[in-house]
Parts: C-alpha cells; sequence; structure tokens
C-alpha cells in the first residue's frame, strides 16, 4: 500500500528518532561500556569476529547456538568500519530500527482507526521508555520489532485485499527473517499460517483455499530458514533448524528455581552446570543437547503437572506486571544516564512507568476496540499473542515482552479513541469488561512487582570483565572490589571479587571474601555450594590439603548436582549421574594423596568409576588415578 505523508505518523516517528538519538548521546558521553560489548552484546560481537575469522559458513564452529542473523549484521558492520566505529554503527542501526518500528505503529493505527488511532499509538511508541533503551543498544530486540510490525502491516494488506498472494508471501518473507533471528519467530510463523488458513476458510478470498493461503506464509519463510537449516546439517553434521538454544531455556525457564525477576544465579554451579551435562554423557551434537533438555523438562511436566501449570500462570502474571525485568545491564543505571530513560521509566513504589500505565491502558483499549469485518485486527492480534507465548513458555525479560507491546498498541488505540465519539453507542457490558481488565492489569502489576529485585551484574561487575578479556587483571581486581564493597550482601559481586583474587594467586585473600558469602541471609544453594568449591580449591592451593580434603567433603555433602533451597529443588536433572560431586571427589582424591591418605583417595577415585560410570571422561580419569596408585601408589604424571 502506498503510503502518503501524513502528520498523524509522521510526528511520532520524529518524536520517536529524536528521543532515541538523544538517549544515545547521553550514553555516548556517560556510559564506560558504551564502546565494549557485555553478555549478550559481546556473544554476538564475538560470533561476528569468529565469522570475520573463519568465513562466511563459520565452518567447524558446530550448529548455530543462537539465531545467527544478527551476528551476519554485526560481521558486515565490523567488516566496514572496524570494531569501535562499528559498535557506534550498530547502535545507530538499532535506533533507525527502532524508529521505524514506531513509524509502523503509527501507520497500523492510522490504518485500523483513523488519524487519532494513529497519533496514540505513535505517540505512545515513540515516548515509550523500554522502547527508547532497548533501540540504542546492540541487541537484536529492534530488528525482531520491526520485522513483527511489518508482517502485520502486510497481513492487514492481505486481509482487505481480494488478492493477497503478495502480501501473504512477502509476511512469510519478514517472518523466516524474524525467526533466522531468533528462533521462536517460528511460532509467529505458524500463527500467521493459522490465521491465513482461517481466514480463507471464512470466504476472505474468492478461490483462495486454505491450505494454498497456509503456504503462501509458510513456503516463503522456510525458504529463508533453509540455508541455516542446511548449513547446520551438512557443513556442521548437526540437523538444528535454527539454533539450538532453546532447549535449555525451556528447561530453566520452568523450573521452579528460576528468578523470574532477574535470573541472577551462579553461573558455573547453575547454568553452566546444566549446559555442560549433556556433553559430559557424549551429547556432542546440538541437536543432541536440545532434545536432552525437551526430554527433561517433558519428565519434569510430567512428575507434577499441577505445579508446571502453576509455574506458567505465574509467568503470565508476571508477563502482564508492571515491573520490567532486567536481564543483560541494570534499567537503574542506565536511567542515571540519561534524563530520557529518568522521566519515561520512572518508577514509584511499586508503580512504574511505562508499564504501569501502559498496561491497563491496553488491556482497556482492546476490549473497548471490538471487532470490524472492514478492519480486521486479527492477523495482529495474533502475532501479538504469539510473541507474548514466548516469554510464558520460557521466561520473561522486558526485552522478550516489548515487542507484543508494540503489536498490541495500534487494537489498543482504536478502542481508547473510540471513547469521545461512540461513548454512548459502546455496550454497558463492554464498559464493564473495560474496567476489569484495566483493573486487573494494575492488580497484577502490584502483585508481581518484587519488593527487592535481584539485578543482574552491576556496571563494576562488566566492566571487570571488559578489564579481564583485555589481560588487565589488576584493573578487573579494582572493579570487582569496588562492587563488592557497594553491595556487601551480593553473592554475585562477593564471589568474583574472590575469584579473580584466587586467580592473582592470592587465596588468603580470597578465603574471607568466599566464607563471607556463606553468611548471607537466604542465599540461594548454587551460590553456597559455589563458595564452598573455592574455599576447598583454595585450601588445595595452598598447600592445606587436610583441610582442603574436609573442604571438598562438605562441598559433596550439600549435593551439588540437586541442590535444594529452602526445600525448593533447583535445577534438578532427571536420571543423570551426579557430576560434579563425581570431579569433586577426583579433586579430593587427589589432594587425600597429597596428604599421605592413599586408602581414603583410592575410595573416592572408585566411587567415581561406580556413581558416574555413563559419564565417560569422568569414570576414564578415575581409573586412571586407579591405576597410577596401583602401579606407583601415585596418579600418574
Amino acid at each position: 500500500m502506498r503510503r502518503r505523508f501524513e502528520a498523524c505518523w509522521l510526528w511520532p516517528t520524529l518524536l520517536g528518532g529524536t528521543l532515541r538519538l538523544a538517549h544515545l548521546a547521553f550514553a555516548a558521553a556517560r556510559d564506560p561500556l558504551f564502546l565494549h560489548p557485555v553478555v549478550d552484546s559481546w556473544y554476538h560481537a564475538d560470533v561476528a569476529h569468529r565469522i570475520l575469522e573463519k568465513g562466511w559458513l563459520l565452518a567447524g564452529d558446530g550448529a548455530y547456538y543462537k539465531g545467527p542473523l544478527y551476528s551476519y549484521l554485526l560481521a558486515v558492520l565490523f567488516a566496514l568500519f572496524g570494531d569501535r566505529v562499528g559498535v557506534v554503527a550498530a547502535r545507530l542501526l538499532s535506533v533507525a530500527l527502532g524508529t521505524v518500528s514506531v513509524s509502523l505503529v503509527a501507520v497500523l493505527g492510522r490504518r485500523l482507526g483513523g488519524r487519532r488511532a494513529a497519533w496514540a499509538a505513535g505517540l505512545t511508541a515513540a515516548v515509550y521508555g523500554t522502547a527508547i533503551h532497548f533501540d540504542t543498544t546492540m541487541l537484536l530486540v529492534p530488528i525482531v520489532t520491526v520485522g513483527l510490525l511489518a508482517a502485520a502491516d502486510l497481513l492487514f494488506d492481505s486481509a482487505g485485499s481480494p488478492r493477497p498472494e503478495r502480501s501473504l508471501a512477502l509476511a512469510g518473507l519478514v517472518l523466516g527473517l524474524v525467526s533466522v533471528t531468533r528462533a521462536n519467530g517460528l511460532l509467529a510463523v505458524a500463527a500467521a499460517s493459522i490465521w491465513a488458513a482461517a481466514a480463507a476458510r471464512r470466504g476472505r478470498w474468492a478461490g483462495l483455499r486454505p491450505g494454498r493461503a497456509a503456504a503462501l506464509v509458510a513456503v516463503p519463510a522456510a525458504l529463508v530458514v533453509l540455508p541455516v537449516a542446511s548449513r547446520n546439517t551438512f557443513v556442521e553434521r548437526d540437523p538444528v533448524l535454527i539454533s539450538w538454544n532453546g532447549g535449555i531455556n525451556l528447561f530453566m525457564g520452568n523450573d521452579p528455581a528460576f528468578d523470574q525477576t532477574s535470573g541472577n544465579w551462579h553461573a558455573d554451579l547453575a547454568w553452566m552446570r546444566l549446559f555442560r551435562a549433556p556433553r559430559e554423557l557424549g551429547l556432542t551434537r546440538g541437536a543432541d543437547h536440545q532434545r536432552f533438555f525437551l526430554e527433561q523438562t517433558l519428565r519434569r511436566a510430567w512428575s507434577d503437572p499441577a505445579g508446571g501449570l502453576l509455574l506458567l500462570g505465574k509467568k503470565a502474571a508476571i508477563l502482564l506486571g508492571s515491573y520490567e525485568i532486567p536481564n543483560n545491564r541494570r534499567f537503574s543505571e542506565a536511567k542515571a544516564r540519561s534524563p530520557i530513560l529518568a522521566v519515561t521509566m520512572g518508577r514509584w513504589g511499586r508503580f512504574a512507568l511505562p508499564f504501569g500505565i501502559v498496561g491497563p491502558l491496553l488491556a482497556a483499549g482492546i476490549v473497548l476496540a471490538g471487532r470490524s469485518p472492514r478492519r480486521p485486527r486479527a492477523p495482529i492480534l495474533v502475532l501479538a499473542l504469539a510473541w507474548a507465548a514466548t516469554p510464558v513458555l520460557f521466561f520473561n525479560t522486558a526485552r522478550y515482552r516489548l515487542p507484543a507491546v508494540l503489536l498490541a498498541l495500534p487494537v489498543a488505540a482504536v478502542g481508547l479513541v473510540r471513547l469521545p465519539a461512540e461513548r454512548r453507542t459502546i455496550a454497558w457490558w463492554r464498559w464493564c469488561a473495560a474496567a476489569v481488565a484495566a483493573a486487573g492489569m494494575v492488580g497484577i502489576g502490584l502483585a508481581t512487582f518484587p519488593e527487592r529485585p535481584t539485578l543482574p551484574p552491576s556496571d563494576e561487575l562488566n566492566l571487570a570483565v571488559v578489564a579481564d578479556r583485555e589481560g588487565r587483571k589488576e584493573e578487573a581486581l579494582r572493579w570487582r572490589r569496588r562492587a563488592a564493597e557497594r553491595e556487601p550482601d551480593n553473592p554475585m559481586a562477593r564471589i568474583r571479587l574472590a575469584d579473580t583474587l584466587r586467580a592473582l594467586g592470592r587465596c588468603e585473600e580470597a578465603l574471607p571474601e568466599y566464607r563471607a558469602v556463606l553468611r548471607i541471609p537466604g542465599i540461594a544453594a548454587d551460590w553456597s555450594n559455589a563458595a564452598q568449591r573455592s574455599i576447598a580449591v583454595c585450601l588445595r592451593d595452598l598447600g592445606r590439603y587436610d583441610e582442603a580434603a574436609e573442604a571438598f567433603a562438605r562441598f559433596i555433602a550439600a549435593h551439588p548436582d540437586r541442590p535444594t533451597t529452602g526445600g525448593r529443588p533447583d535445577f534438578h536433572l532427571a536420571g543423570v549421574p551426579p557430576l560434579l560431586a563425581c570431579k569433586a571427589r577426583i579433586a579430593r582424591g587427589e589432594v587425600l594423596l597429597a596428604a599421605g591418605r592413599r586408602a581414603e583417595a583410592v575410595a573416592e577415585f572408585a566411587r567415581v568409576t561406580r556413581d558416574c560410570a555413563a559419564a565417560d571422561r569422568l569414570a576414564s580419569t578415575a581409573r586412571a588415578r586407579l591405576r597410577g596408585i596401583a602401579v606407583t601408589g601415585a596418579p600418574p604424571r
């Protein structure tokens, strides 16, 4: 459809672009990490660098762990501009895509409900603080959002056209690009295909059969996915459709121990313990890794269906709550640097912008929008619901929810702008439903807002990571010491400081830090276990072998493979040998040998061969130690 330049969508677009550029300028001036990607941004940048080093097929790197499109875009930018300028170019690309998203929200509002709806939807998207924040980052959110909005616009075109083939095919193509950016875009492909088939079945398009209508969406999407699947299957010999991170994310996101408000857990004894388990069992391919965690998720759901449904309901409530969940960097630190975010993401107790206001308005507006055969809203809401299913099925964060919110804005705007002109014709029951929906959103927001949210790593900890990557160990230590002094009860800060001291060979200084972690009230089991294990390692490095053996024994007695916090099971794997305990037994056996306690060491190694027989590498290591003791009385060098 040809666009005309209208103020109702042009001015919101200009405002949205201006606010995003202004926030980017504040970040460039005040953010010490502006040129240094961290967490997920670093992952995408690292893959981009590997693409440039190994070639565009990334041969030998295995199947894609995450959707690859954004990493390839970064590789292009790094190839053209170099690393530092490439980072700035990536952020500017995000701003451009975010501005286009504002324009699309306004255009959809114009097409659904006229100029007033365009103004309402476009201005809301322009000043939506969460969108402003993510539209200046090196993350794939802006690509996903603009792709979903463009697909919604194309599906809207198809709904009002007697010959929808071109619009449906283009929508499928765009959704294919979304899918190779984030694999859960396949949910949107499926939803759009089902909607197209249902619309054809209702006779929306004369002569177009349901199967063909669905294929017009699905086939172009499949053609986009095909090169990625082919590269994984034939180049890397790993039959992964797009990426293989979905399995472990599904498992963790549906575990009772998962912290839905932050995702702050010990990386090694929670995330990496799970991530490494399939490989320890000989499952080296990404497809096998993903299947392993899908099976684990299904087994747990089957064993406790009521608990699984309760957790899904909790995640759905959090999705509708007003708390914007960070998971890479802290919103509070971003707001401190940018007056744009300070205004658009304000917080007063349990009430927070932007979703604290937008959420209830969305609920009321969608109820009041009603139905209109002339201007079908279904394709837009179908994509919004498909994307909103992802945080419920996996886990919530602000950036995962954002595309669904922006998709819903045009529909909600239609309902809200109807009020002045049609308030007397709107049925009383719809008024009641809108009030209940808005009040429900407010109530959910108050109920799910955490009083003391556990936040992601602070800027000091992220700066320490950057210093480590660049070989500046003493600077990394200073940043981590500052983080621990600022938040003495934050186990992440304490343990990372202690780990740095241990890496520098300063275990006498590290030990008090690890022991301080054990005294933090209400600490989760993975943090206390990590501290206990590190105490044992430090005592071993100091040559205090008897003390180290006892510390390893305490770690093993805590059942680190099946930790429990306050009666809550934390990330338990069913039918898997105690891999961490076996590793600790091998380490304990070695310090027992060093302490001259040969019989106890033999017992530990023999226990590993029994308990972890399914983990060939660990069992082989233990058998080698036993052979060495039998031949020489000491482990082989």
